[in-house]
């Protein structure tokens, strides 16, 4: 088996370069950044493997954290309550494996992003196992229900919900991916936001049908030349066009407004920028936890699945509406990328396409074209 053992440094850089590719989602990276330094500072390594690397027989599973934000309500249930559970991912894991009676090879991140990258290696790291280098989205998503997995038709179920306040759940059978999401989103808000959850148990022929290749080391080299880029003076945004050749630079410009509701396990908003070309154009963005729907003029412009990178003109860093990052007159640029192939079939488009967030978009071959 081919392990590739990353540095601290390249463990930071993925971060940064996942930021980036995660479309404003993925979890947090201060959290990210915390869980790397404790890997590193107890003398454990982050690695990552490709599928080819297994056998077609042995078993890997998505694990990663289901959360957003929640209401003031939401967070009196878990008020003054004792934290115990210090590693609810690991007890989510091994409660699968116990529950299916199997051992999981490696585990595989449920999207790209900062923090959600980072835990399937971090699980692995502390389990002597690995993690795939790879995900199950291509970008970030806002809920566990959109999943390559579910494209290509590998069970949800069972999976495993574990929270820190000592819950631990095990779903054996749901009706269907959507009813999945919605017990893991309702037991994540009734936990502080978020959840570890232990999902999708599958063996490596079947990941290799659903699983989005070598996104990880796409998110190294990304954050690397961006960092390096920073650190030596030259243009950012240059180094992200150079590292990302299929992506475009669409769109400069500096916020205008920027909105944010927490509820229901989401975060939610608009972010309304103005062109740095024409001060009479805006470009509107939706998201919820991360950037799904735009409009140029209130014209139907660029939207999921496809990657939309909203990142700071002067250090090209990627940019998240979970945090402060969109200040008034910040400037802003915007690159678009086509989406992985799983994701433009019919069913791709039904479970990830514009239409699974507003019913009345029009066609996504249409409102999606800007090349």
């Amino acid at each position: 088996m081919t392990i590739r053992k990353l540095t601290k440094q390249e463990s930071i850089d993925l971060v940064i370069g996942a930021k980036i590719l995660a479309c404003g989602g993925g979890g947090s990276e201060i959290n990210a950044l915390a869980n790397i330094n404790r890997i590193y500072e107890n003398g454990l390594n982050f690695t990552i493997a490709d599928l080819d690397d297994f056998k077609q027989d042995e078993y890997i599973c998505i694990i990663g954290m289901v959360g957003g934000g929640i209401t003031e309500e939401d967070k009196l249930l878990v008020k003054n309550r004792e934290i115990v559970q210090k590693k609810p991912m690991i007890t989510a894991i091994r409660e699968l494996e116990k529950f299916l009676d199997i051992e999981f090879s490696a585990f595989v991140a449920t999207e790209l992003g900062p923090n959600n990258s980072i835990i399937p290696m971090m699980v692995a790291a502390e389990m002597g196992k690995t993690a795939i280098n790879g995900d199950c989205c291509g970008r970030s998503k806002p809920k566990i229900s959109i999943s390559t997995t579910r494209v290509v038709g590998i069970p949800i179920t069972p999976f495993t919900i574990v929270n820190q306040y000592g819950d631990v759940q095990i779903v054996k059978e749901t009706i269907d991916d959507v009813r999945g999401e919605l017990i893991a989103r309702n037991v994540s808000r009734l936990s502080g936001g978020s959840a570890g959850v232990a999902r999708c148990p599958m063996r490596i022929e079947e990941a290799q049908k659903a699983v989005i290749p070598k996104t990880y080391s796409l998110a190294i080299e990304l954050g690397k030349n961006v960092r390096e880029a920073n650190e030596e003076g030259f243009n950012p945004i240059e180094s992200i066009t150079n590292t990302l050749p299929n992506a475009e630079h669409v769109f400069s410009g500096r916020v205008k407004l920027f909105s944010r509701v927490e509820e229901g396990g989401f975060t939610t908003g608009e972010i309304i920028v103005e062109s740095s070309m024409n001060t009479e154009v805006n470009l509107k963005i939706w998201y919820q936890n991360e950037y799904l729907l735009s409009w140029i003029n209130n014209k139907p412009y660029v939207t999921c699945p496809d990657g939309f990178y909203v990142v700071d003109t002067k250090t090209g860093l990627g940019l998240s509406p979970w945090e402060e990052d969109f200040k008034q007159d910040r400037k802003i640029s915007v690159f678009v990328q086509n989406a992985p192939e799983i994701w433009k079939s019919k069913i791709g488009l039904n479970i990830f396409g514009p239409k699974a967030f507003d019913e009345n978009w029009k066609d996504y071959k249409e409102s999606s074209s800007f090349s």
